[in-house]
């Protein structure tokens, strides 16, 4: 998915991919994939620690998926 501001131009641009594998124990194994048009804008965004952010996504979904099981 294109992932930045609604507009065809938009020169912060980027392709984001999310993928689910899951394992034969029952688990799953989330992967957030980031393509940028250039090396200065990746690096731009890692300068902001988007790492970091994607990993508080990431513990943010399993606690949902957690929730969704305890119901």
């Amino acid at each position: 998915m294109d992932h930045g501001r609604d507009r065809d131009d938009d020169p912060g641009r980027f392709k984001m991919r999310v993928s689910f594998l899951q394992q034969p124990d029952g688990r799953t194994v989330v992967t957030l994939r980031q393509l940028h048009p250039s090396k200065e804008q990746r690096n731009a965004v890692l300068s902001f620690n988007a790492v970091e952010l994607g990993f508080q996504t990431l513990d943010k979904m399993a606690a949902y998926g957690n929730s969704l099981k305890a119901q």
